[in-house]
């Protein structure tokens, strides 16, 4: 199944759930965690260590892997070609594949991105001081791991210009308040022609991040340097008015309440006040965007 970018709608995540590719990451996912338990110990305290437990993850993650293995086996082949053809430094032979997994936390999926791409190398970013000996612990049970980490933020990456094939930022820039800042970076390390895998979550209520005007500059700032053109993001952002066929909170409030993030409502909803957001029982409207787009 072929995930496409935009707004997911709840029958295409039931048509995922019905696919082997589904069964493969969320197997992968399940087996990482209980290999990992030690490592993980002291992880996901705020939003559990589970992914495929999370409301939005369960499209956002395999989509995001979906994108960046295509992606991948597309450059080795292409490398391949033009290496039988001709000596130009355009040639990925030898070469691997240099992909950023940006806000990373700690989980699965640069270790499963690796398994399907023997030439990658993930280079995992996050300000969280608490991440690197978790993955030291994991890369030290994991013979051969191409996966490492880094402090650091991400308006300001630590690399070269054009030294990135791919970039994957998954629910993060809806927790920032610079997006702008952020894009331009993810620009600047992606090499031309690189793949850039974007999610972040829109606020249906319009009380947080990101509504829909909010969402619709970040993605004409996206547009500023990658190619958008297949997506017709309008119409995507007019689907968060059609509440009955998206993938929601609301829709996952009345079918699986477990998979909603917010443990203790009623600390929510006293906090959400506070800050001005009036009274909002601890529950936030939320859907999610997901985009892949080349760099211009």
């Amino acid at each position: 199944m072929q995930l496409r970018s935009g707004v997911p709608l709840i029958s295409e995540l039931d048509q995922l759930k019905g696919d082997p590719y589904y069964s493969q990451i969320t197997t992968y996912s399940r087996d990482f965690l209980a290999r990992h338990a030690n490592a993980l110990a002291g992880y996901g305290r705020l939003w559990g260590q589970d992914p495929f437990k999370l409301w939005s993850r369960r499209w956002e993650y395999p989509f995001a892997a979906q994108k960046t293995i295509e992606y991948g086996k597309r450059e080795d082949a292409s490398g391949a070609q033009t290496g039988a053809a001709s000596s130009l430094a355009s040639s990925r032979i030898g070469a691997s594949l240099k992909i950023i997994d940006a806000g990373s936390g700690v989980t699965f999926f640069p270790y499963f991105v690796c398994d399907h791409l023997p030439e990658a190398q993930v280079v995992c970013i996050d300000s969280n001081p608490s991440y690197p000996p978790m993955f030291e612990a994991i890369n030290q049970s994991t013979p051969g791991s191409r996966v490492s980490f880094t402090n650091g933020m991400l308006q300001k990456l630590d690399m070269a210009p054009g030294s990135a094939d791919v970039i994957c930022c998954i629910s993060v820039l809806e927790h920032t308040d610079n997006y702008g800042e952020i894009v331009r970076e993810f620009a600047r390390v992606l090499k031309k022609g690189g793949l850039l895998v974007l999610t972040f979550d829109l606020s249906l209520d319009g009380k947080f991040e990101l509504r829909k005007e909010v969402a619709a500059d970040l993605l004409a700032n996206v547009a500023e340097f990658f190619d958008t053109s297949g997506v017709p993001i309008e119409q995507e952002l007019g689907r968060m008015s059609d509440r009955e066929h998206i993938l929601s909170t609301d829709h996952v409030k009345r079918t699986e309440p477990e998979l909603l993030p917010w443990r203790f409502p009623m600390a929510k909803a006293v906090h959400d006040l506070i800050k001005g957001h009036g009274w909002t029982g601890g529950f936030r409207s939320k859907s999610v965007f997901c985009l892949s787009a080349m760099r211009k």
